[in-house]
Protein backbone atom coordinates (compact mmCIF):
# COMPACT_ATOMS: atom_id res chain seq x y z
CA UNK A 1 0.00 0.00 0.00
CA UNK A 2 2.81 2.74 1.13
CA UNK A 3 4.99 1.74 -2.15
CA UNK A 4 1.15 2.13 -4.41
CA UNK A 5 0.88 5.45 -2.70
CA UNK A 6 4.81 6.57 -3.22
CA UNK A 7 4.50 5.63 -6.84
CA UNK A 8 1.30 7.74 -7.33
CA UNK A 9 2.98 10.72 -5.24
CA UNK A 10 6.30 10.62 -7.68
CA UNK A 11 4.18 10.29 -10.83
CA UNK A 12 2.02 13.42 -9.95
CA UNK A 13 5.03 15.60 -8.77
CA UNK A 14 8.53 14.11 -8.43
CA UNK A 15 10.06 17.08 -6.61
CA UNK A 16 7.61 16.62 -4.14
CA UNK A 17 8.43 12.95 -3.40
CA UNK A 18 12.13 14.28 -3.55
CA UNK A 19 11.60 16.54 -0.87
CA UNK A 20 9.60 14.23 1.15
CA UNK A 21 12.35 11.57 1.25
CA UNK A 22 14.64 14.14 1.76
CA UNK A 23 13.09 15.57 5.14
CA UNK A 24 10.49 12.37 6.65
CA UNK A 25 13.61 11.11 8.70
CA UNK A 26 12.28 8.86 11.43
CA UNK A 27 14.23 11.40 13.89
CA UNK A 28 12.82 15.06 12.43
CA UNK A 29 9.72 13.58 12.26
CA UNK A 30 9.84 12.51 15.84
CA UNK A 31 11.04 16.19 16.82
CA UNK A 32 8.24 17.53 15.11
CA UNK A 33 5.89 15.81 16.70
CA UNK A 34 7.71 15.86 20.09
CA UNK A 35 7.63 19.50 19.66
CA UNK A 36 4.19 20.10 18.44
CA UNK A 37 2.46 17.95 21.64
CA UNK A 38 4.80 19.54 23.94
CA UNK A 39 3.73 23.27 23.03
CA UNK A 40 0.04 21.97 23.11
CA UNK A 41 0.69 20.26 26.72
CA UNK A 42 2.24 23.29 27.94
CA UNK A 43 -0.40 25.58 26.23
CA UNK A 44 -3.50 23.44 27.79
CA UNK A 45 -1.62 23.24 31.64
CA UNK A 46 -1.29 26.90 31.71
CA UNK A 47 -4.88 27.61 30.90
CA UNK A 48 -6.02 24.53 32.76
CA UNK A 49 -4.56 26.15 36.10
CA UNK A 50 -6.89 29.56 35.93
CA UNK A 51 -9.04 28.34 38.46
CA UNK A 52 -10.71 31.52 38.73
CA UNK A 53 -12.04 31.45 35.59
CA UNK A 54 -14.56 29.46 34.23
CA UNK A 55 -14.09 26.44 32.31
CA UNK A 56 -15.78 27.99 28.76
CA UNK A 57 -13.23 31.28 29.55
CA UNK A 58 -10.11 28.77 29.63
CA UNK A 59 -11.17 27.11 26.68
CA UNK A 60 -11.94 30.83 24.35
CA UNK A 61 -8.55 31.85 25.91
CA UNK A 62 -6.68 28.64 24.92
CA UNK A 63 -8.44 28.64 21.52
CA UNK A 64 -7.58 32.26 20.60
CA UNK A 65 -3.95 31.82 21.77
CA UNK A 66 -3.12 29.03 19.03
CA UNK A 67 -5.27 31.14 16.78
CA UNK A 68 -2.28 33.73 16.93
CA UNK A 69 0.13 30.89 17.24
CA UNK A 70 -0.74 29.38 13.98
CA UNK A 71 -0.21 31.64 11.43
CA UNK A 72 3.22 33.06 13.15
CA UNK A 73 4.44 29.72 13.48
CA UNK A 74 3.59 28.49 10.28
CA UNK A 75 4.86 31.19 7.90
CA UNK A 76 8.01 32.07 10.28
CA UNK A 77 9.30 28.30 9.67
CA UNK A 78 7.81 27.79 6.36
CA UNK A 79 9.46 31.20 4.67
CA UNK A 80 13.27 30.28 6.37
CA UNK A 81 13.06 26.32 5.11
CA UNK A 82 12.28 27.68 1.77
CA UNK A 83 14.45 30.45 1.56
CA UNK A 84 17.55 28.24 2.89
CA UNK A 85 16.82 25.15 0.75
CA UNK A 86 16.84 27.28 -2.53
CA UNK A 87 19.93 29.11 -1.25
CA UNK A 88 21.77 25.67 -0.25
CA UNK A 89 20.55 24.25 -3.57
CA UNK A 90 22.28 26.91 -5.53
CA UNK A 91 25.49 26.44 -3.27
CA UNK A 92 25.17 22.62 -4.07
CA UNK A 93 24.92 23.40 -7.94
CA UNK A 94 21.72 20.82 -7.71
CA UNK A 95 19.14 23.95 -8.65
CA UNK A 96 20.76 23.91 -11.88
CA UNK A 97 20.47 20.16 -12.39
CA UNK A 98 16.85 20.59 -11.23
CA UNK A 99 16.21 23.10 -13.78
CA UNK A 100 17.15 20.83 -16.59
CA UNK A 101 14.12 18.82 -15.53
CA UNK A 102 11.66 18.51 -18.37
CA UNK A 103 8.54 18.51 -15.74
CA UNK A 104 6.67 22.03 -16.05
CA UNK A 105 8.85 25.03 -13.74
CA UNK A 106 5.18 24.93 -12.27
CA UNK A 107 5.48 21.49 -11.15
CA UNK A 108 8.89 21.65 -9.53
CA UNK A 109 7.98 24.96 -7.52
CA UNK A 110 5.02 23.55 -6.29
CA UNK A 111 7.03 20.29 -5.23
CA UNK A 112 9.51 22.69 -3.21
CA UNK A 113 6.22 24.89 -1.84
CA UNK A 114 4.62 21.62 -0.30
CA UNK A 115 7.90 19.73 0.08
CA UNK A 116 10.20 21.66 1.68
CA UNK A 117 8.40 23.10 4.73
CA UNK A 118 6.66 19.59 5.58
CA UNK A 119 8.05 19.32 9.01
CA UNK A 120 6.09 23.01 10.01
CA UNK A 121 3.14 21.40 8.41
CA UNK A 122 3.20 18.03 10.19
CA UNK A 123 3.88 20.03 13.82
CA UNK A 124 1.23 22.98 12.83
CA UNK A 125 -1.65 19.97 11.75
CA UNK A 126 -1.05 18.19 14.87
CA UNK A 127 -2.19 21.45 16.82
CA UNK A 128 -5.39 21.86 14.36
CA UNK A 129 -7.80 19.26 16.46
CA UNK A 130 -7.07 21.20 19.64
CA UNK A 131 -7.77 24.25 18.08
CA UNK A 132 -11.05 23.24 17.05
CA UNK A 133 -12.41 21.46 20.01
CA UNK A 134 -11.04 24.34 22.46
CA UNK A 135 -13.38 26.64 20.07
CA UNK A 136 -16.16 24.85 19.59
CA UNK A 137 -16.25 24.09 23.36
CA UNK A 138 -16.13 28.33 24.01
CA UNK A 139 -18.63 29.30 21.47
CA UNK A 140 -15.78 30.51 19.07
CA UNK A 141 -18.08 31.32 15.32
CA UNK A 142 -17.86 28.20 13.31
CA UNK A 143 -17.93 30.12 10.05
CA UNK A 144 -15.08 32.09 11.53
CA UNK A 145 -12.92 28.39 11.84
CA UNK A 146 -13.88 27.41 8.41
CA UNK A 147 -12.83 31.35 7.35
CA UNK A 148 -9.86 31.05 9.47
CA UNK A 149 -8.11 27.60 7.84
CA UNK A 150 -9.03 28.62 4.41
CA UNK A 151 -7.40 32.10 4.73
CA UNK A 152 -4.60 30.34 6.55
CA UNK A 153 -4.29 28.43 3.65
CA UNK A 154 -4.63 31.20 0.94
CA UNK A 155 -1.87 33.61 3.12
CA UNK A 156 0.25 30.59 3.05
CA UNK A 157 0.21 29.74 -0.52
CA UNK A 158 0.81 33.66 -1.17
CA UNK A 159 3.38 34.08 1.05
CA UNK A 160 5.65 30.45 0.44
CA UNK A 161 5.33 31.68 -3.53
CA UNK A 162 7.02 35.18 -2.25
CA UNK A 163 9.50 32.96 0.03
CA UNK A 164 10.51 31.02 -3.47
CA UNK A 165 10.69 34.30 -5.33
CA UNK A 166 13.12 35.71 -2.65
CA UNK A 167 15.24 32.78 -2.19
CA UNK A 168 15.76 32.74 -6.06
CA UNK A 169 16.32 36.28 -6.21
CA UNK A 170 18.90 35.87 -3.13
CA UNK A 171 20.70 33.16 -4.70
CA UNK A 172 21.49 34.29 -8.26
CA UNK A 173 21.96 38.17 -7.48
CA UNK A 174 25.15 38.74 -5.92
CA UNK A 175 24.45 36.78 -2.73
CA UNK A 176 27.85 35.50 -1.25
CA UNK A 177 28.66 32.38 -0.39
CA UNK A 178 28.29 31.54 3.06
CA UNK A 179 25.17 34.10 3.37
CA UNK A 180 22.77 31.72 3.24
CA UNK A 181 21.58 31.41 6.65
CA UNK A 182 21.81 35.69 7.05
CA UNK A 183 19.40 35.61 3.61
CA UNK A 184 16.96 33.37 5.15
CA UNK A 185 16.95 34.32 8.53
CA UNK A 186 16.36 38.00 7.42
CA UNK A 187 13.28 36.93 4.94
CA UNK A 188 11.78 34.62 8.51
CA UNK A 189 12.36 38.08 10.22
CA UNK A 190 10.68 39.95 7.81
CA UNK A 191 7.49 37.60 8.03
CA UNK A 192 7.58 37.46 11.66
CA UNK A 193 7.88 41.24 12.11
CA UNK A 194 6.30 42.60 9.23
CA UNK A 195 3.83 40.38 7.02
CA UNK A 196 2.47 38.05 9.69
CA UNK A 197 1.39 41.29 11.99
CA UNK A 198 0.39 42.55 8.52
CA UNK A 199 -1.76 39.14 8.14
CA UNK A 200 -3.70 39.73 11.48
CA UNK A 201 -4.49 43.42 11.27
CA UNK A 202 -5.87 42.83 7.85
CA UNK A 203 -7.85 40.10 8.31
CA UNK A 204 -9.25 41.34 11.84
CA UNK A 205 -10.51 44.61 10.42
CA UNK A 206 -11.95 43.21 6.98
CA UNK A 207 -12.12 39.19 6.54
CA UNK A 208 -13.50 38.16 9.81
CA UNK A 209 -15.34 41.23 10.88
CA UNK A 210 -18.36 40.03 9.92
CA UNK A 211 -18.15 36.93 11.10
CA UNK A 212 -18.75 37.81 14.38
CA UNK A 213 -15.30 36.97 16.03
CA UNK A 214 -14.31 40.29 17.73
CA UNK A 215 -17.65 40.22 19.35
CA UNK A 216 -16.94 36.94 20.63
CA UNK A 217 -13.00 37.71 21.74
CA UNK A 218 -14.72 40.91 23.36
CA UNK A 219 -16.77 39.05 26.05
CA UNK A 220 -13.87 37.42 27.50
CA UNK A 221 -12.37 40.88 28.73
CA UNK A 222 -13.74 43.77 29.77
CA UNK A 223 -11.01 46.03 28.51
CA UNK A 224 -12.08 45.29 25.12
CA UNK A 225 -14.58 46.56 23.22
CA UNK A 226 -15.68 45.30 19.86
CA UNK A 227 -15.41 48.38 16.92
CA UNK A 228 -17.34 48.63 13.87
CA UNK A 229 -15.03 50.62 11.75
CA UNK A 230 -16.19 50.74 7.74
CA UNK A 231 -13.25 49.66 5.59
CA UNK A 232 -14.10 51.05 2.21
CA UNK A 233 -12.75 50.59 -1.29
CA UNK A 234 -13.66 52.92 -3.90
CA UNK A 235 -16.26 54.32 -1.57
CA UNK A 236 -17.38 50.82 -1.17
CA UNK A 237 -17.79 48.96 2.08
CA UNK A 238 -15.70 45.75 1.98
CA UNK A 239 -15.79 44.55 5.72
CA UNK A 240 -19.67 44.69 6.34
CA UNK A 241 -20.67 41.57 4.30
CA UNK A 242 -18.87 38.41 4.69
CA UNK A 243 -18.89 37.12 0.92
CA UNK A 244 -17.93 40.52 -0.29
CA UNK A 245 -14.69 40.73 2.46
CA UNK A 246 -13.52 37.33 1.79
CA UNK A 247 -14.32 37.78 -2.46
CA UNK A 248 -12.37 41.05 -1.99
CA UNK A 249 -9.53 39.27 0.45
CA UNK A 250 -9.26 35.86 -2.16
CA UNK A 251 -9.44 37.83 -5.15
CA UNK A 252 -6.52 40.17 -4.27
CA UNK A 253 -4.55 37.71 -3.17
CA UNK A 254 -5.71 35.34 -6.12
CA UNK A 255 -4.57 38.21 -8.68
CA UNK A 256 -0.84 38.48 -6.83
CA UNK A 257 -0.27 35.32 -6.61
CA UNK A 258 -0.39 35.33 -10.21
CA UNK A 259 1.38 37.77 -10.89
CA UNK A 260 4.46 36.51 -8.52
CA UNK A 261 4.12 32.91 -10.15
CA UNK A 262 4.82 34.50 -13.58
CA UNK A 263 8.13 36.10 -12.37
CA UNK A 264 8.77 32.74 -10.57
CA UNK A 265 8.32 30.68 -13.80
CA UNK A 266 10.36 33.09 -15.65
CA UNK A 267 13.34 33.46 -13.32
CA UNK A 268 13.51 29.53 -12.44
CA UNK A 269 14.13 28.74 -16.18
CA UNK A 270 16.62 31.65 -17.08
CA UNK A 271 17.84 33.18 -13.45
CA UNK A 272 19.69 36.00 -15.66
CA UNK A 273 17.30 37.60 -16.99
CA UNK A 274 15.37 40.38 -15.65
CA UNK A 275 12.75 39.93 -12.64
CA UNK A 276 9.79 40.60 -14.49
CA UNK A 277 9.19 41.42 -18.29
CA UNK A 278 7.71 44.50 -19.07
CA UNK A 279 4.46 44.01 -19.82
CA UNK A 280 4.23 41.82 -16.02
CA UNK A 281 5.59 45.48 -14.82
CA UNK A 282 2.64 47.47 -16.72
CA UNK A 283 0.52 44.98 -15.29
CA UNK A 284 2.07 44.98 -11.10
CA UNK A 285 1.83 48.41 -11.22
CA UNK A 286 -1.32 48.62 -12.42
CA UNK A 287 -2.94 46.72 -9.86
CA UNK A 288 -1.05 47.73 -7.16
CA UNK A 289 -1.96 51.12 -7.80
CA UNK A 290 -5.64 50.52 -8.43
CA UNK A 291 -5.46 48.42 -4.98
CA UNK A 292 -3.66 51.52 -2.64
CA UNK A 293 -5.59 54.56 -4.47
CA UNK A 294 -9.03 52.67 -3.71
CA UNK A 295 -8.82 52.59 -0.04
CA UNK A 296 -8.15 56.89 -0.33
CA UNK A 297 -10.67 57.41 -2.41
CA UNK A 298 -13.57 59.05 0.22
CA UNK A 299 -17.10 59.39 0.23
CA UNK A 300 -18.75 62.77 0.64
CA UNK A 301 -20.32 62.01 3.88
CA UNK A 302 -16.49 61.27 5.78
CA UNK A 303 -15.95 65.10 6.16
CA UNK A 304 -13.37 64.12 8.87
CA UNK A 305 -11.93 61.17 7.05
CA UNK A 306 -11.55 63.48 3.96
CA UNK A 307 -9.48 66.46 5.60
CA UNK A 308 -7.05 63.88 7.00
CA UNK A 309 -6.95 61.91 3.53
CA UNK A 310 -6.16 65.10 1.57
CA UNK A 311 -2.50 66.11 3.84
CA UNK A 312 -1.77 62.35 4.97
CA UNK A 313 -2.76 60.53 1.84
CA UNK A 314 -0.79 62.64 -0.57
CA UNK A 315 2.66 61.94 0.98
CA UNK A 316 1.57 58.31 1.56
CA UNK A 317 0.81 57.72 -2.36
CA UNK A 318 3.73 59.65 -2.87
CA UNK A 319 6.04 57.41 -1.19
CA UNK A 320 4.07 54.34 -2.26
CA UNK A 321 4.48 55.54 -6.16
CA UNK A 322 8.16 55.84 -5.18
CA UNK A 323 8.90 53.18 -3.27
CA UNK A 324 7.29 51.21 -6.39
CA UNK A 325 8.90 52.34 -9.26
CA UNK A 326 12.28 52.32 -7.44
CA UNK A 327 11.57 48.21 -7.29
CA UNK A 328 10.23 48.31 -10.46
CA UNK A 329 13.16 50.36 -11.93
CA UNK A 330 15.57 47.34 -10.06
CA UNK A 331 13.84 44.29 -11.94
CA UNK A 332 13.03 45.73 -14.90
CA UNK A 333 16.92 47.20 -16.27
CA UNK A 334 18.62 44.50 -18.31
CA UNK A 335 22.33 43.58 -17.40
CA UNK A 336 25.11 44.33 -19.65
CA UNK A 337 24.95 40.72 -21.29
CA UNK A 338 21.59 41.03 -21.91
CA UNK A 339 21.68 44.37 -23.53
CA UNK A 340 24.56 43.69 -25.63
CA UNK A 341 22.43 40.65 -26.96
CA UNK A 342 19.59 42.99 -27.85
CA UNK A 343 21.89 45.06 -29.70
CA UNK A 344 23.02 42.27 -31.66
CA UNK A 345 19.58 40.86 -32.65
CA UNK A 346 17.76 44.50 -32.74
CA UNK A 347 15.58 45.28 -35.40
CA UNK A 348 15.52 48.03 -37.92
CA UNK A 349 15.72 51.52 -36.96
CA UNK A 350 11.79 52.21 -37.51
CA UNK A 351 11.26 48.76 -34.79
CA UNK A 352 13.51 50.10 -32.16
CA UNK A 353 10.32 51.91 -30.02
CA UNK A 354 8.61 48.84 -30.01
CA UNK A 355 11.69 46.82 -28.85
CA UNK A 356 11.54 49.50 -26.05
CA UNK A 357 8.25 49.33 -24.81
CA UNK A 358 7.88 44.84 -24.61
CA UNK A 359 11.19 43.51 -25.22
CA UNK A 360 13.26 42.49 -22.21
CA UNK A 361 16.87 43.06 -22.93
CA UNK A 362 16.28 46.17 -24.44
CA UNK A 363 17.07 49.40 -21.91
CA UNK A 364 13.99 50.00 -19.57
CA UNK A 365 13.64 53.97 -19.61
CA UNK A 366 10.77 54.01 -21.92
CA UNK A 367 9.12 51.24 -20.21
CA UNK A 368 9.65 53.05 -17.07
CA UNK A 369 8.27 55.61 -18.50
CA UNK A 370 4.94 53.94 -19.90
CA UNK A 371 4.34 52.57 -15.58
CA UNK A 372 4.83 56.55 -14.88
CA UNK A 373 1.99 56.96 -16.90
CA UNK A 374 0.03 54.56 -15.62
CA UNK A 375 0.78 55.62 -12.06
CA UNK A 376 -0.11 59.18 -12.83
CA UNK A 377 -3.62 58.24 -14.64
CA UNK A 378 -4.82 57.67 -11.34
CA UNK A 379 -2.63 59.57 -9.01
CA UNK A 380 -2.98 62.75 -10.84
CA UNK A 381 -7.06 62.87 -10.53
CA UNK A 382 -6.87 61.40 -7.11
CA UNK A 383 -4.75 64.42 -6.20
CA UNK A 384 -6.74 67.01 -7.75
CA UNK A 385 -10.22 65.57 -6.50
CA UNK A 386 -9.51 64.33 -3.30
CA UNK A 387 -5.82 65.24 -2.38
CA UNK A 388 -3.92 68.80 -2.09
CA UNK A 389 -4.27 69.70 -5.64
CA UNK A 390 -7.98 70.92 -5.12
CA UNK A 391 -6.23 73.80 -2.78
CA UNK A 392 -3.27 74.07 -3.92
CA UNK A 393 -2.93 72.79 -7.75
CA UNK A 394 0.70 74.40 -8.07
CA UNK A 395 1.64 72.40 -5.23
CA UNK A 396 0.16 69.28 -6.93
CA UNK A 397 1.84 70.07 -10.30
CA UNK A 398 5.13 70.88 -8.78
CA UNK A 399 4.78 66.85 -7.23
CA UNK A 400 3.50 65.04 -9.66
CA UNK A 401 7.00 66.29 -12.30
CA UNK A 402 9.40 66.04 -9.81
CA UNK A 403 8.13 62.39 -9.07
CA UNK A 404 7.85 61.90 -12.66
CA UNK A 405 11.79 63.80 -13.16
CA UNK A 406 13.89 62.26 -10.38
CA UNK A 407 12.32 58.62 -10.44
CA UNK A 408 13.47 58.64 -14.87
CA UNK A 409 17.04 60.13 -13.72
CA UNK A 410 16.98 57.20 -11.12
CA UNK A 411 16.37 54.79 -13.82
CA UNK A 412 18.67 56.15 -16.83
CA UNK A 413 21.68 55.96 -13.49
CA UNK A 414 20.52 52.25 -12.71
CA UNK A 415 20.50 51.23 -16.33
CA UNK A 416 23.91 53.28 -17.07
CA UNK A 417 25.32 51.19 -14.11
CA UNK A 418 23.95 48.16 -15.32
CA UNK A 419 25.26 48.56 -18.95
CA UNK A 420 28.99 48.82 -17.23
CA UNK A 421 31.42 46.22 -17.16
CA UNK A 422 31.38 45.58 -13.42
CA UNK A 423 31.39 43.06 -10.60
CA UNK A 424 27.80 43.57 -7.93
CA UNK A 425 25.89 46.15 -10.36
CA UNK A 426 22.97 45.38 -8.32
CA UNK A 427 25.05 46.18 -5.02
CA UNK A 428 26.48 49.74 -6.73
CA UNK A 429 22.90 50.40 -8.39
CA UNK A 430 21.61 49.96 -4.49
CA UNK A 431 24.30 51.49 -2.44
CA UNK A 432 24.37 54.48 -5.34
CA UNK A 433 20.32 54.74 -4.75
CA UNK A 434 20.29 54.64 -1.17
CA UNK A 435 23.45 57.42 -0.50
CA UNK A 436 21.89 59.75 -3.08
CA UNK A 437 18.52 59.62 -1.24
CA UNK A 438 19.66 59.38 2.64
CA UNK A 439 22.62 61.96 2.50
CA UNK A 440 22.35 64.83 1.00
CA UNK A 441 18.96 65.51 3.18
CA UNK A 442 20.39 64.45 6.39
CA UNK A 443 23.50 66.63 5.75
CA UNK A 444 20.79 69.50 4.47
CA UNK A 445 18.45 69.23 7.80
CA UNK A 446 21.64 69.19 9.70
CA UNK A 447 22.76 72.38 8.45
CA UNK A 448 19.34 73.60 8.36
CA UNK A 449 19.28 74.16 5.18
CA UNK A 450 15.44 73.73 4.64
CA UNK A 451 12.62 75.63 2.91
CA UNK A 452 11.05 76.57 6.04
CA UNK A 453 14.29 78.25 6.77
CA UNK A 454 15.96 79.19 3.11
CA UNK A 455 13.11 79.41 1.39
CA UNK A 456 15.47 79.25 -1.69
CA UNK A 457 16.28 75.71 -1.07
CA UNK A 458 13.49 74.62 -1.96
CA UNK A 459 15.20 74.23 -5.42
CA UNK A 460 17.34 71.46 -3.92
CA UNK A 461 14.85 70.14 -1.92
CA UNK A 462 13.29 69.25 -5.57
CA UNK A 463 16.00 68.55 -7.59
CA UNK A 464 16.63 65.46 -4.98
CA UNK A 465 12.89 64.58 -5.27
CA UNK A 466 11.04 66.13 -1.91
CA UNK A 467 9.34 68.39 -3.76
CA UNK A 468 7.04 69.58 -0.07
CA UNK A 469 6.82 72.49 1.45
CA UNK A 470 4.21 75.60 1.79
CA UNK A 471 3.52 76.48 -1.62
CA UNK A 472 1.87 79.79 -0.62
CA UNK A 473 4.89 81.75 -1.02
CA UNK A 474 6.14 82.55 -4.52
CA UNK A 475 9.53 82.15 -4.10
CA UNK A 476 9.24 78.66 -2.99
CA UNK A 477 7.00 77.82 -6.42
CA UNK A 478 10.04 79.76 -8.33
CA UNK A 479 12.47 77.71 -6.41
CA UNK A 480 10.72 74.47 -6.93
CA UNK A 481 10.35 75.01 -10.77
CA UNK A 482 14.17 75.90 -11.07
CA UNK A 483 14.72 72.85 -9.32
CA UNK A 484 12.16 70.60 -11.88
CA UNK A 485 13.75 72.41 -14.71
CA UNK A 486 17.17 70.99 -13.66
CA UNK A 487 15.97 67.62 -13.00
CA UNK A 488 15.10 67.63 -17.14
CA UNK A 489 18.30 69.13 -17.29
CA UNK A 490 19.96 66.02 -16.05
CA UNK A 491 17.59 63.31 -17.22
CA UNK A 492 18.88 64.85 -20.89
CA UNK A 493 22.44 64.69 -20.09
CA UNK A 494 22.36 61.27 -18.53
CA UNK A 495 20.22 60.15 -21.47
CA UNK A 496 22.39 61.32 -23.74
CA UNK A 497 25.40 59.73 -22.06
CA UNK A 498 23.86 56.49 -22.13
CA UNK A 499 23.07 57.07 -25.60
CA UNK A 500 26.56 57.25 -26.95
CA UNK A 501 27.25 54.29 -24.44
CA UNK A 502 24.92 51.55 -26.33
CA UNK A 503 26.54 53.50 -29.44
CA UNK A 504 29.68 52.59 -28.55
CA UNK A 505 28.56 48.80 -27.67
CA UNK A 506 26.96 48.55 -30.45
CA UNK A 507 30.21 49.18 -32.39
CA UNK A 508 32.25 46.66 -30.56
CA UNK A 509 29.53 44.44 -31.41
CA UNK A 510 29.80 45.15 -35.17
CA UNK A 511 33.22 44.98 -35.08
CA UNK A 512 33.41 41.55 -33.10
CA UNK A 513 31.00 39.83 -35.78
CA UNK A 514 33.51 39.62 -38.46
CA UNK A 515 36.27 37.62 -36.20
CA UNK A 516 33.92 35.03 -35.30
Amino acid sequence: MTSVLINRLGNWNPQLLRECRGRLKPRSITAAIVLSLVGQTLLGLAFSQQYYNPVVERWAGLAETITWILPYALFTAGSYYLVSDLNQEEKRGTLNFIRLSPRPSQDILLGKMLGVPILPYLAIGLAIPLHVIAGVNSGMPFLFLVSYYLMLAAGCFFLFSLAILYGLLSSSRTIAVGQQSVVAVAFAGLTLFVLSPLYFVWNFAVTWEPLGFNQWSAQWDSYREPQKNSIQWFGQSINQSAWLSHGFTLGVLAIATALIWLMLIRLFRNPNTTVMSKWQSYAIVAFLEALVIGFLVVTPDSTDYADFTSAVGTGLLYAFNFGLILVVILALCPLRTSLLEWLRFRQQPRGIFRDLVWVDKSPALVAIAINLCIIHALYVPWLFLVGIGKELPTAAAIIVLSLTAVLLIYTAVVQQIFALRIRNPYTWAMGGLATWMVVPPIVLGILKITPFEMPASMMVWTFLGYPFGEFDKPLLVSSALVGIVAQFCVLVLLVWQFQNHLRALSKSQSMATPNR
